[in-house]
C-alpha cells in the first residue's frame, strides 16, 4: 500500500508543474478517441532540434511508442502538447527546453538548453479507466443514492466556496501537496461495496490524479472525477452550502 500511495504523491507533484508554453506549429485533426489526462496512447514521432537535425524517429525503428499521459513517463512538453488530439491525428509542436530536457540536455544527441520540434502521429488512444463527469451530470448523480461525492479539498478551500449538498468532506492532501497517510483508511470506513465514487477538487486536476491512482494502483471500480471541479460549478452558479 505504501508504494501505491507514494506513486500517487509523485504523480501529483509532477502534474502541478507549469506547462503552458508548448506551441502548436501544425495540427491535422484525427477521427477517433480524444486524448485526455491519463489516456494511454500509442504514437509514431520524429524528433528534431531547432536546426532541423533529427535525433529520434520511431518510423525508422518500425516501432511505435506507448505511454500514459499525466504520469510523467515523457517530457512535460509532450504531456500538454498532445492533449486534445484524436486517433489518426498529426501534430507538429515546438517545445522550449524548460519543458524538454532542461539545462542538461540528453546524452550526445540533445545538447543543453535545446528547444525541440516533434512531429507526432496518434495511432491509438485508450481512455482512462475512471470516468469524467461534468457539472450537469453531477446534479443527476446527487439524486442517485448509489453515488458518494468525496470533496478532497482542504478546509480553507471549502470555507471559501462552501460544500456540495450531500457531499462528504475528506481532505486528501496537506497544504504542501503531500498525500495524507490516513486518507485510505478513512475512505474505506466511509465507502461501501457498490458505491460509485465522485472525487471533487478545486479545479478537477488533483482529483483526476487521485481517481487515476485508485483505478490503476488500487484496482478500484466505479470511480468518477468531476471535470473542472468546483471552479466549473461556480461558472454555472451552483448553490453551495455555506456555514
Amino acid at each position: 500500500m505504501k508504494k501505491k500511495v507514494l506513486f500517487i504523491i509523485l504523480v501529483l507533484i509532477c502534474n502541478n508543474l507549469n506547462a503552458n508554453t508548448v506551441q502548436i506549429i501544425e495540427d491535422i485533426e484525427g477521427y477517433g478517441k480524444e486524448i485526455t489526462n491519463h489516456s494511454k496512447i500509442t504514437v509514431h514521432y520524429i524528433g528534431k532540434l531547432e536546426n532541423n537535425i533529427e535525433f529520434d524517429n520511431s518510423y525508422k525503428r518500425g516501432q511505435p511508442f506507448q505511454f500514459q499521459i499525466g504520469t510523467r513517463q515523457v517530457i512535460l512538453g509532450w504531456e500538454t502538447g498532445l492533449l486534445g488530439m484524436k486517433e489518426g491525428g498529426k501534430r507538429t509542436i515546438f517545445i522550449p527546453y524548460e519543458l524538454a530536457y532542461g539545462e542538461r540536455g540528453a546524452g550526445e544527441l540533445i545538447p543543453p538548453k535545446s528547444n525541440l520540434i516533434f512531429e507526432v502521429e496518434i495511432i491509438k488512444v485508450v481512455s482512462p479507466q475512471y470516468k469524467e463527469i461534468d457539472s450537469q451530470q453531477l446534479k443527476l448523480a446527487m439524486t442517485d443514492s448509489s453515488f458518494k461525492i468525496l470533496d478532497i479539498r482542504n478546509l480553507d478551500e471549502i470555507k471559501e466556496t462552501g460544500k456540495i449538498p450531500g457531499s462528504i468532506l475528506l481532505t486528501a492532501f496537506d497544504y504542501q501537496g503531500n498525500f495524507l497517510p490516513d486518507f485510505i483508511a478513512k475512505y474505506q470506513e466511509i465507502i461501501e461495496p457498490g458505491n460509485k465514487i465522485i472525487f471533487v477538487s478545486q479545479d478537477g486536476v488533483i482529483s483526476s490524479i487521485l481517481a487515476n491512482g485508485f483505478v490503476e494502483q488500487l484496482n478500484q471500480k466505479n470511480i468518477y472525477n468531476l471535470k473542472d471541479g468546483i471552479n466549473g460549478l461556480e461558472k454555472i452558479n451552483f448553490e453551495f452550502i455555506k456555514n
